[in-house]
């Protein structure tokens, strides 16, 4: 479990005092509640800790002046977790933002030891990856060792595979380069 912990905290702690916000933060309006609700759940989020709208934008701004940082958006899914994607062209690139002074000091706020892991040692180099920081608020802090209000949190890294289809945009920023990815748009004129 402390290792665990550690390397959640390591990767992406930061994202703790940031993701507060992040559907505000993205579409500049009230957040998103899910579509569907068992008549038993509450339809509100549990209130947010005061400033992490600010510390969220902090983030996301920080993330976009990472040399390598490809695009970064944010929202809140039906499942209620608040969730950031960043987009790098590399792991060396993410690895920058690992390093980066706003991400050692959300570390440092939050507790976190940056000092006994090397990150994305086993990610392969070379390739795009998209990495989400999600959390889920609760009424009361549930994790040990982390004072917020949350029931999860999770740093994920994935890298680009081959393939799929877009028409007219894709999730992605347009220069995350996806091989053998199709554009089905309509040539312009037509």
């Amino acid at each position: 479990m402390r290792q665990t912990l550690s390397v959640i905290t390591l990767l992406g702690a930061g994202a703790i005092a940031g993701a507060a916000g992040f559907a505000t933060l993205a579409s500049g309006a009230a957040q998103a509640q899910p579509t569907e609700q068992p008549a038993d759940q509450p339809t509100e989020q549990p209130q947010q800790p005061g400033g992490a709208a600010g510390m969220g934008q902090i983030l996301i701004n920080s993330l976009k002046t990472v040399d390598g940082c490809l695009g970064v958006d944010a929202g809140q899914m039906s499942s209620g977790k608040n969730s950031i994607f960043a987009w790098f062209e590399d792991a060396e690139a993410a690895r920058r933002w690992y390093n980066h002074p706003t991400h050692r000091a959300m570390l440092a706020m939050a507790g976190g030891r940056s000092d006994d892991t090397q990150p994305l040692a086993h990610v392969e180099e070379g390739i795009p990856l998209m990495v989400i920081a999600s959390l889920t608020f609760s009424d009361r802090p549930q994790i040990d060792g982390i004072p917020m209000p949350i029931s999860q949190i999770s740093i994920e890294v994935y890298q680009a595979a081959p393939g799929g289809a877009y028409i007219n945009g894709k999730l992605a920023p347009e220069s995350f380069k996806v091989e053998h990815m199709k554009n089905l748009s309509a040539p312009e004129g037509e």
